[in-house]
């Protein structure tokens, strides 16, 4: 049996990484162009990127397991910059994680909209290189075939919008139910179910798009390389099959049935199907690089 030099833990920093990416993506676009109309969105996508980010530097820490032997250690990956892609990406997320910090503080306590905005613009760049970096990781590690792929890095930027987006939308009832009472604007928009629900609705056709997206992209890697082999190879094709049904085809279901579904126009039936979706995104997304980094080390 093959001993996997990454496990668990790095699967756990790549999704988290990604997701951090794609919902200050997704927030940051709320907030420029959807003129006042999704600031719950906003927010949420906001405070969940930072809250990702600093769960991603713990995993990451864990995972390098050198820690409690030497504390400063984690320090060393800002030294070879820029000829180290870990060091690259290490300057990346902790810019990221500074704008992040500050869009936060931001919206928590109503500061000014123009360097919140002003600071967005920057967190794009920022966070689509984040769940870029993530893919990146793996393209650059040599002598791996199934990571060295052109297809690999926009995968697992779009799967960091897809999971970020869904994570953007689950945080608000989260937040709204266990802390109303520092997030009001938060309670108000769940509280008043009609307008969460429209919101929903609105937000799946925008999952089904990307989702779409995603299913191109694999397709072109199962057509134009032989990664269903390898994954084979490595015993994962069921998993793989697991990750596409349940990861893709059932929340893309979801979405488009939403709207054309006479039973689903009930409110609450609408959110409990929408909820299922969403989770099913995220566990499509952890699926996904569990995949991708197990196969690429046992088949190298």
């Amino acid at each position: 049996m093959t001993e996997l030099s990454w496990g668990i833990l790095l699967v756990a920093y790549l999704f988290v990484g990604g997701m951090a990416g794609g919902s200050y993506l997704v927030a940051a676009l709320a907030d420029l162009f959807g003129k006042g109309r999704y600031r719950v969105l906003s927010k949420s996508g906001t405070y969940i990127s930072l809250l990702l980010i600093l769960v991603g530097l713990v995993l990451l820490v864990l995972d390098l397991g050198r820690f409690e032997v030497d504390p400063l250690s984690p320090l060393n990956a800002y030294i070879n910059f820029p000829n180290s892609i870990m060091s690259i990406g290490t300057w990346i997320v902790t810019g990221f994680m500074m704008v992040s910090l500050l869009t936060s503080i931001l919206w928590f306590f109503n500061g000014s909209s123009i360097i919140r905005k002003l600071l967005e613009i920057v967190g794009i760049a920022l966070g689509g290189s984040t769940a870029t970096y993530t893919g990146l990781l793996l393209a650059f590690s040599r002598g791996r075939a199934l990571w060295n792929t052109p297809f690999l890095p926009w995968l697992f930027i779009v799967s960091g919008v897809l999971t970020g987006l869904a994570l953007t939308f689950l945080f608000i009832p989260i937040v709204a139910k266990l802390i109303p009472r520092f997030f009001e604007d938060f309670k108000e928009l769940f509280d008043n179910r009609k307008e969460f629900v429209k919101m929903l609705r609105i937000g799946q056709r925008y999952l089904v798009s990307i989702i779409a997206i995603e299913l191109v992209l694999v397709v072109l890697e199962l057509v134009l390389t032989n990664i269903y082999s390898e994954m084979q190879h490595a015993g994962l094709s069921m998993e793989f099959i697991v990750y596409l049904i349940a990861g893709l085809i059932f929340p893309l279901g979801v979405g488009v049935s939403i709207e054309n579904l006479k039973f689903l126009k009930n409110e609450r039936t609408a959110l409990i199907i929408s909820v299922v979706g969403l989770l099913s995104i995220l566990f499509g997304g952890f699926l996904l690089r569990y995949i991708l980094l197990t196969a690429g080390q046992v088949v190298g």
